[in-house]
């Protein structure tokens, strides 16, 4: 086996560039180099000029390796990317005044040093950014600028992408993504309110209470404003075989929601209702799906939208549905019940919430029109249908929240017959 060197130095203005294609060459052996990482490295690498082969190796680990079998792969591209490739690709004259400006080793005896010292390695220069582009040329970009724009291209490539159309790799990453949303709900004015000590409107009564202590005069003045807090969101979720894993993508949204001090209530549905708000408060998303997995007994089943509908109106609404509620429902629309119930309890649910969002794979598809009777049944009671089926779509479901409206909109309900007119007749 041959020597390896003792440092290896990344020569100044080529650090992200290095960076960039060390992702890339992590990538393509299987493991996860997203935006994120691929900064945290550059900037692990910009702490000292020069750095030790095991500093380098440790701080791509610490950014990079993410599960404990992914170790032995990340230390084989180690290898390939900054040891054996660029040796090769050196030559024997490595440390000659090359083109990539490496430093020269001292001569026999200079500084009384032995003759036998192991040099250092330089990548990243200028030249090495000139030999990645086509035809030789950077295209007068620093690189910096090349590091940003391919990893944006990479993470925005694998938000626009679709979940069907991912490798399991893909998922985890955006998985990850949907885990980090922040989505930031409008908030509303409620009904209580908050005492602080300055603003616009009195608070008597605290201010009459604080006036005992002082026989009656009100020497301190204590103001008072609505409170404000987001609109409670309660999530139906499809869980049957078609639906599988847009629900568990929805459910990572829900659960990223938990964190952003919105009340919320969550339900899976494939031939029965399950309430699993209880599991989604784990901070860690993969352990709720997992136990959630674990308790729901018809996941990836058929599908009874109508009856899933008609316990939750029955048994749950009068306990977690508020008038101010949103309701989010995901679903394709494929119902094996009758239509006719879908149509009562989508009646029944819309008088008793604010809004009703619904998510479904294949309203972004291009000519796509509700056909399926359990859609049709379902689209006349509907505020807003959406796409599910990128991470670009959740995050114009949470934009959508953000900006939606605090006054009710306008309910489209079928107009119910006159009791009176039914006596008379």
């Amino acid at each position: 086996m041959s020597p390896r060197p003792a440092d290896l130095e990344v020569a100044a203005g080529g650090t992200a560039a290095t960076a960039v294609r060390f992702a890339s060459a992590l990538r393509r052996a299987g493991l996860p180099a997203d935006l994120d990482a691929v900064i945290g490295f550059t900037r692990a690498l910009a702490i000292l000029d020069t750095l030790s082969e095991d500093d380098v190796r440790t701080a791509g680990a610490v950014f990079f390796v993410r599960r404990p079998g992914e170790r032995a792969r990340y230390d084989a591209a180690f290898e390939a990317f900054w040891l054996d490739r660029h040796r090769d690709d050196l030559g024997p004259d490595t440390h000659s005044a090359g083109e990539a400006g490496a430093p020269q080793p001292p001569a026999d005896g200079a500084d009384g040093g032995p003759t036998s010292a192991e040099p250092s390695v330089s990548f990243g220069g200028d030249d090495d950014v000139a030999r990645d582009t086509p035809d030789g040329d950077a295209s007068g970009l620093e690189p910096e600028a090349i590091a940003s724009a391919m990893a944006y291209s990479a993470a925005e490539a694998l938000r626009t992408r679709s979940f069907e159309a991912m490798t399991p790799d893909e998922l985890r990453d955006a998985a990850r993504l949907v885990d980090e949303m922040r989505p930031r709900l409008r908030r509303r004015r409620t009904r209580r309110y908050r005492l602080q000590q300055s603003g616009s409107a009195l608070a008597p009564r605290a201010m009459m209470r604080r006036s005992l202590a002082t026989a009656g005069d009100p020497l301190t003045w204590i103001w008072r404003r609505r409170r404000t807090r987001p609109r409670p969101i309660v999530a139906i979720c499809d869980i049957s075989g078609s639906m599988e894993q847009h629900s568990r993508f929805a459910l990572r949204f829900v659960h990223a929601m938990t964190r952003m001090d919105v009340r919320t209530e969550t339900f899976v549905f494939g031939t029965r209702l399950t309430r699993i708000t209880p599991h989604l408060r784990h901070r860690d998303a993969d352990r709720a799906l997992r136990e959630i997995a674990s308790s729901v007994h018809d996941w990836a089943g058929g599908t009874q939208i109508g009856a899933a509908l008609h316990v939750f109106n029955r048994r749950w609404a009068r306990r977690v549905l508020r008038s101010s509620a949103i309701v989010i429902i995901v679903s394709d629309g494929w119902d094996r019940g009758e239509p006719a119930t879908v149509t009562a309890e989508m009646e029944l649910l819309r008088r008793r919430c604010h809004r009703i969002v619904w998510l479904n794979p294949l309203a972004g598809t291009v000519g796509y029109e509700p056909r399926t009777a359990g859609m049709a049944a379902a689209l006349p009671f509907l505020d807003d249908f959406l796409p599910i089926g990128s991470v670009e779509s959740l995050e114009e479901l949470g934009a959508l929240l953000g900006r939606e409206r605090n006054e009710r909109p306008q309910a489209r309900l079928r107009p119910r017959p006159s009791r009176l007119g039914a006596v008379l007749a």
